[in-house]
């Protein structure tokens, strides 16, 4: 009888040890081709990058843009693009990457022209927020400061993000980079696609 009611008990137990496997947690939303390209499983993804470059900003905290290059290796198939990096140092560092697909690069350039020349006319109020976002979690934005000023913002992820501060000045110095870096990958790629 004791073999019985081992049986009994140990059909359920297992029922639910494959139910319990069927039911993982669901993989992290991939928002760009970089990041499906680079979450692949069962090839050999070649990754070439190359750092344009970092500009310190305020409180601690730097941006640094580089332009990669993912190859499977069994296709030869390539994804270009960069990565922004957005860090904060101090006694809790963080930090987050933003991945930017090719054909996205030029049109968050020239989100970065427009939110660049937005001041306290864009609104009747008295503050203004100008925010440019791209697939992959990055957030570019202007506002105005506590004395007036005009202030800038990079931001990469959602939860846990990371927020490095500039004057707007110092917004032309990462545009630039994300302009060098785009000529990294024509110059790899001529004209990558």
């Amino acid at each position: 009888m004791n073999k019985a009611l081992s049986v009994i008990i140990c059909i359920p137990v297992l029922a639910s040890c494959g139910h319990a496997q069927k039911t993982q947690e669901p993989a992290a939303q991939v928002k760009t081709k970089l990041e499906a390209f680079q979450a692949r499983t069962g090839a050999v993804i070649i990754k070439g990058f190359s750092e344009i470059g970092t500009v310190q900003g305020q409180y601690g905290t730097f941006v640094t843009v580089e332009s990669r290059e993912f190859t499977d290796a069994s296709t030869g198939k390539k994804e270009y693009g960069i990565t922004v990096e957005v860090k904060k140092g101090g006694t809790i560092e963080q930090e987050n990457t933003s991945y930017v697909d090719y054909d996205e690069i030029d049109s968050l350039i020239k989100g970065i022209d427009y939110i660049s020349k937005a001041d306290a006319s864009v609104t009747k109020l008295k503050d203004f927020e100008a925010d440019y976002r791209t697939k992959g979690d990055l957030e570019i934005s202007t506002f105005s400061g506590s004395r007036g000023e005009i202030q800038a913002a990079v931001s990469s992820g959602t939860i846990g993000k990371t927020n490095a501060f500039f004057p707007l000045s110092k917004l032309g110095d990462i545009r630039n980079l994300l302009v060098n870096a785009k000529g990294v990958l024509d110059s790899v790629s001529q004209g990558a696609k």
